[in-house]
């Protein structure tokens, strides 16, 4: 990687109107900055996948990405969202965010966790579930949720290749058409508005795959949390361990902190 830092900006703000009218109108800074950290290797070596490139298709299609960090605004969820939490593996992060929205179901369709670059999905043209290394042992998700984690999106259809590395390449143009399909082009109204919330790298796969597959991404969102696993890797000052009960309270209390969930008006009240 050449640049430490990429910087991609575009001048002035965007006005983001949900299709289910937004009690005020917010306004969100276009400037939005990447550090390489947040970009996928395999992604950037290839000019047409590469995050400027991308990243600029994608806002000339009329897609949304916002970033939530530091002083960043609440983003507003709105009733009759579609939403899709996503993280590499689809175990930790994903997992708690699909948590934080469960209670709001009767106002949103939630999907199941997307395992992004470690999933069934070859966004890179190659296999990738292997990748993740990661075991459940000792997960305490269940003491904090009260619930098991959610099944991954598409796990039920390509489970037969968890026991396997490798795919051959038909197997691979069936998995890219049903992620084309079922996850990044649904066929839905499209006044529905589709909100992808996701952690560092997962941007850059979802702005490319997003933009291959829609003509217009009028109303799709792309929310950032420029987060690694920090349910894997609890934060020092939290003082705890990997998996734990508190690892799932401190994320959940960071990732709420940046969503506003006023307009779904539901009188549940997520974990804590």
């Amino acid at each position: 990687m050449k640049m430490t830092l990429i910087y991609v900006c575009f001048c002035g703000f965007i006005m983001l109107q949900s299709p289910h009218a937004l009690t005020t109108e917010t306004k969100y800074k276009t400037d939005i900055v990447i550090t390489s950290h947040e970009v996928d290797d395999e992604l950037e070596q290839i000019e047409q996948s590469s995050l400027k490139i991308v990243l600029a298709e994608f806002i000339a299609k009329g897609g949304t990405i916002v970033r939530l960090d530091k002083d960043a605004t609440p983003y507003p969820l709105a009733f009759g969202d579609m939403i899709f939490p996503a993280c590499s593996g689809g175990v930790n992060r994903s997992q708690t965010l699909w948590n934080i929205l469960r209670p709001y179901t009767d106002n949103i369709t939630l999907m199941p966790p997307h395992a992004t670059r470690f999933g069934f999905d070859p966004y890179n043209g190659r296999s990738n579930w292997h990748g993740s290394g990661y075991t459940q042992n000792n997960d305490e998700f269940i003491l904090w949720a009260g619930i098991s984690k959610s099944q991954k999106f598409g796990w039920d259809v390509f489970e037969e290749f968890l026991s396997k590395e490798e795919a051959t390449s038909e197997d691979l143009v069936r998995m890219m058409d049903y992620y084309n399909v079922q996850y990044y082009n649904p066929d839905i109204s499209p006044e529905i508005r589709r909100v992808y919330i996701t952690f560092t790298k997962n941007a850059h796969v979802h702005l490319y795959r997003l933009s291959q597959t829609n003509t217009s991404l009028k109303n799709v969102v792309i929310l950032l949390f420029p987060l690694d696993d920090l349910i894997r890797s609890p934060l020092p000052e939290w003082n705890t361990y990997p998996r734990s009960f508190k690892s799932y309270v401190e994320l959940a209390n960071i990732l709420k902190s940046y969503l506003d969930f006023s307009q779904l008006a539901t009188t549940v009240v997520p974990s804590s």
